[in-house]
């Protein structure tokens, strides 16, 4: 939900116009920004003096001490501008690989910022043992690896850190003589070294001249050091400058991905050297920028430092430690390198190289670091209908009612800010929701859940408890003097924000989502364990503020300023919610939270949105993108709201746009209060009828995505997947981010994101057949890659089987997926040329952690041909021979086939299969050791075939076999 920047009174907020478009004018560029002037600043000197160029900062070799036990090594560095400062340089070697490179500024004026790590990761990573260092003359080495084909390398003089994999180098700090720490100073009239140079003025007299030695480096002014200025309002700066500029080089990485969360291609666009895309870095600093530009480096509400450099050879990555705004500047110099240059305000250099080689091992890598996405209960994964606002509890009623009658899926209704009384969160309106415990047990005796809105900012006024309560425990972000309470605007007029990186606020606010009286303080009692929680306007956006969010000099916990920890600010809050819901019953449940701010470690507890998008084609096709570069950097659960926030869209354009939810990890339908009612069950026929079977697609795939979901808890790998990640070596797909895998599964989608459009171009990667979802259609791929040309008209959205693939879906319609616990299952089998395919499927209650003690189920399905002219079609147990990998952050040591949920479960059948792309028309059909099957069979083309067409299809009705049982069907 989007804020405007409040003049006078609140109600003039509430009164949006019609038309509105990002007010770019709310939020600076870079050259509004005096840090991020400075480090472009230093760049262009950089630039302009070419090889004479040269690093200030060195290690003192004498300082060197090697800690082997550890893998870590640890020196002083020097910057021969400022020769009495020092800074402790730390290097720490993973046992996975990944090396760790810390610098901080020692015995300084004051601390810099060091916890922004201990936010983001799961937990201390594991270090290597026995690896060696040398120190050398001129370097510091250690070489690693299973195959002692990775070497860290630290250059001395100048400072220089170089990751090599096989002698080439991977990725470089500092290789461009970029780095410069600001060290804490105290303001002076003038605290450069100067020199005295004599000159003579025109009248003959002689002056002197002050000459700044530094200016090479630094500039000959203290630009924004002390204060710095930005349309009204002015940032005290009480620290000074303390800025962090870092270069960081792929030179053997012609494409980068990452950085989220930013509306751009997935292949980073360059933003320097020779005719860059944009001419303002990337940024990165969580702001509520509503509508905003489909193509642009502004930040956004979400801030991920991770990059993926990539090339055809190897694959690595970087996670940047940073909780503050940070600027990214990207230039390709040449096809084969990138060339990147971090900006941030403040903070320690606390830099994660993941030495890859393969888009896997870096994803595996980032993920043994800040954890994956939570396996989410299995409802979320439905259809969401939001809009701001569904007005009252009969407005509900009538909206579920309608979906009813319409025979629609849907699992969640969602309430926005306008269920609360003068927009106190937890607060009902009685006036408008009487009942609101009896709306939602009418909700969810058809198996639905409700989501309602809490927002951050608490309205200050005594006769609300959440904000007395959390005033008298003196929890609340302060102002610059870091007395009293920070007092900003936003939609409940005058506020106050919990302070969570306050421990004292934790507890607390875990104790307001509880369902029944607690013995001190409010407890949400009108409220069940069926509604579940959206957390907004998180980054915190505050309509007074500069930026529309809060001033940089505000105080938190442990005397920080917000500056410090902006991008880190709205994580907690979202993770402080998510535990709350997880807790607030004595049988821990998996909750649901949604939030818009987010950072490196959200993905553990929630999900996430692209934020308040335009109703336009261009905003459709560019919130793919957002979804696989938030898969990229590790937050999976990810979606746009379909029609877009703003707008009203035409029925083509929100039918297109179901065709995109459906295939997002997060499927939800949102709408501004100024736009028409949009719900699907209001569309004119042929629409209405379109969505709804859009909407059962989505349902009968349920088992995909949730496997998809399970593989991802595990892995680290995206739930849907760009071409790079699943090809690496195929070129021509580096750039591809219109169409995308779910998955292992094998299904390749292509949505339709232009107007007017009856056919798509698809990309297919390789030699290998490919079928079309609906029609069965062959189509061939080739070695070197193939576009293929594909029917869309609006009813139909190019989805294809990779052939080799085997999914399990389920096929009838049900009011909502908790009704589809018990239903069968239909396998299809899309053979590849070489005659065989495989798939999986992961099953558990959906709602509890009773998954990590061993309630599951986990099934391989595969197909061979054991003989000329045989098929085998075979389902074994995956759980029972991979209990290590089966559970997110669990490693089962044992697995019982029996366990309670397979139990529960053990009368679902699989009642019909499908296999595609047969050779031969069959003459028997069994189960093994069984008796004959009933079995259709239409002739056509054959997977092992150079032809396309209508593959040949053959259905298996009923075969008797039980989805949680070993079992075999032979084809012959």
């Amino acid at each position: 939900m989007r804020s405007v920047v409040l003049f006078g009174a609140l109600s003039a907020l509430l009164a949006l116009p019609d038309a509105l478009a990002v007010k770019s004018q709310d939020f600076k560029t870079c050259s509004q920004s005096g840090f991020c002037r400075r480090g472009r600043a230093l760049a262009a000197r950089a630039q302009e003096a070419q090889s004479s160029w040269n690093s200030p900062y060195s290690v003192d070799p004498s300082s060197i001490l090697i800690l082997p036990e550890d893998s870590t090594v640890k020196a002083v560095v020097k910057s021969s501008l400022y020769p009495e400062i020092k800074f402790g340089l730390e290097l720490r070697i993973h046992d996975d690989g990944v090396v760790r490179v810390l610098l901080d500024e020692v015995d300084g004026l004051r601390k810099r910022y060091d916890e922004a790590a201990s936010w983001a990761l799961v937990s201390e990573p594991k270090l290597s043992k026995g690896i060696r260092w040398a120190a050398g003359k001129k370097e510091l080495r250690a070489v690693f690896g299973e195959k002692n084909d990775i070497e860290v390398a630290v250059n001395y003089d100048p400072f220089r850190v170089r990751l090599r994999r096989g002698g080439e180098d991977q990725i470089v700090l500092n290789g461009r003589g970029l780095l410069h720490m600001e060290h804490f100073r105290s303001q002076t009239l003038k605290e450069t070294t100067e020199e005295v140079v004599s000159e003579e003025n025109a009248e003959g007299q002689e002056v002197l001249q002050i000459e700044n030695v530094r200016a090479w480096f630094e500039g000959d002014s203290e630009d924004a050091y002390w204060e710095e200025k930005f349309s009204s309002w002015t940032d005290s700066k009480p620290k000074g400058p303390e800025s962090l500029s870092l270069d960081i080089t792929f030179p053997n990485h012609g494409t980068v991905y990452g950085i989220p969360q930013h509306a751009t291609n997935l292949s980073l666009p360059s933003t320097t050297g020779e005719s860059p895309s944009y001419t303002d870095p990337f940024r990165l600093y969580n702001a509520d920028v509503f509508e905003y530009i489909a193509s642009s480096p502004m930040s956004l509400y979400g801030s991920i430092p991770v990059m993926h450099a990539h090339s055809a050879e190897t694959t690595v990555g970087l996670f940047n430690a940073i909780g503050s705004e940070t600027w990214i500047d990207i230039a390709y110099p040449t096809k084969r390198s990138t060339h990147t240059h971090w900006i941030s305000e403040s903070g320690i250099m606390d830099v994660f190289l993941l030495p890859g080689p393969t888009p896997e091992d870096v994803f595996a890598q980032y993920a043994r670091l800040t954890g994956t996405t939570a396996l989410p209960a299995h409802w979320s994964l439905g259809y969401h209908q939001c809009r701001w606002n569904y007005v009252s509890s009969d407005d509900v009623r009538t909206v579920q009612k309608r979906f009813d009658e319409e025979d629609m899926p849907v699992d969640v209704f969602w309430l926005d800010i306008e269920y609360a009384q003068d927009h106190k969160y937890f607060i009902w309106d009685h006036k408008t929701f009487p009942d609101p415990v009896e709306m939602t047990n009418e909700v969810a005796a058809a198996g639905r859940k409700m989501v309602v809105i809490v927002d951050p900012h608490l309205k200050r006024t005594s006769d609300y408890p959440v904000y007395q309560e959390a005033s008298d425990l003196d929890i609340l972000v302060k102002p610059k003097s870091g007395e009293g309470e920070y007092e900003g605007w936003c939609w409940t007029g005058s506020s106050s924000w919990i302070d969570h990186f306050n421990p004292a606020s934790w507890d607390w606010w875990i104790s307001k989502f509880k369902t029944t009286k607690i013995d001190t303080g409010f407890s949400w009692i009108e409220s069940t364990e069926d509604i579940h929680i959206w957390n907004d306007m998180n980054e915190p956006s505050i309509f007074n503020g500069p930026e529309i969010t809060m001033p940089k000099d505000s105080i938190h916990y442990g005397g920080w300023e917000h500056r410090d920890v902006h991008n880190i600010n709205g994580m907690l809050f979202h993770n402080n919610t998510a535990q709350a819901v997880r807790v607030r019953s004595d049988i821990s449940k998996r909750p649901f939270v949604l939030t818009r701010s987010f950072y490196a470690g959200s993905q553990r507890v929630g999900a996430m949105w692209t934020g308040d998008n335009l109703g336009t084609w261009d905003h459709m096709a560019v919130g793919i993108k957002m979804v696989l570069a938030n898969g990229i950097a590790g937050m999976a659960f990810a979606g746009s709201d379909v029609g877009g926030f703003f707008g009203n869209p035409e029925p083509e354009m929100l039918v297109r746009w179901y065709q995109v939810g459906i295939f997002s990890p997060f499927f939800r339908a949102h709408a501004h209060i100024d736009t028409k009612r949009r719900e699907p069950f209001l569309l004119d026929e042929p629409y209405k009828s379109i969505i709804r079977d859009i909407l059962r697609l989505r349902y009968s795939m349920l088992p995909i995505w949730y496997t998809a979901f399970k593989e991802n808890s595990v892995t680290g790998m995206p739930i849907v997947r760009p071409h790079y990640v699943m090809f690496p070596q195929d070129t021509a797909g580096f750039d591809i981010d219109d169409q995308f895998f779910v998955g292992s599964s094998g299904i390749l989608v292509k949505p339709v994101t232009e107007k007017g459009k009856n056919e798509a171009t698809i990309y297919l990667p390789e030699d290998q057949v490919y079928y079309d979802y609906f029609t069965q259609y062959a189509y061939r791929g080739s070695i070197k890659g193939k576009y293929v040309i594909v029917a869309a008209e609006l009813h139909q959205v190019p989805v294809f089987i990779r052939g080799g693939s085997i999914l399990p879906t389920r096929e009838r319609p049900r009011r909502s997926s908790p009704l589809m616990r018990l239903d069968p299952f239909t396998i299809r089998v899309a053979l590849s040329k070489a005659g065989t395919a495989r798939g999986e499927l992961y099953l558990d209650d959906g709602v509890t952690y009773l998954h990590q003690q061993g309630e599951l189920v986990w099934r391989e399905f595969v197909a061979e041909q054991p003989q000329k002219k045989i098929t085998r079609i075979s389902s074994r147990d995956l759980a029972a021979q991979n209990p290590g990998k089966a559970v997110d952050g669990v490693a089962l040591t044992t697995y019982d086939p029996k366990n309670a949920f397979a139990k529960e479960i053990e009368e679902v059948r699989v009642e019909k299969i499908v296999i595609l792309g047969l050779v031969w028309k069959p003459s028997s059909v069994k189960v093994e050791g069984g008796a004959e099957l009933k079995w259709e069979f239409v002739p056509g083309v054959a997977a092992i075939d150079t032809k396309e067409g209508t593959a040949s299809v053959l259905i298996i009705k009923d075969p008797k076999v039980l989805i949680t049982s070993d079992w075999a069907i032979v084809v012959s």
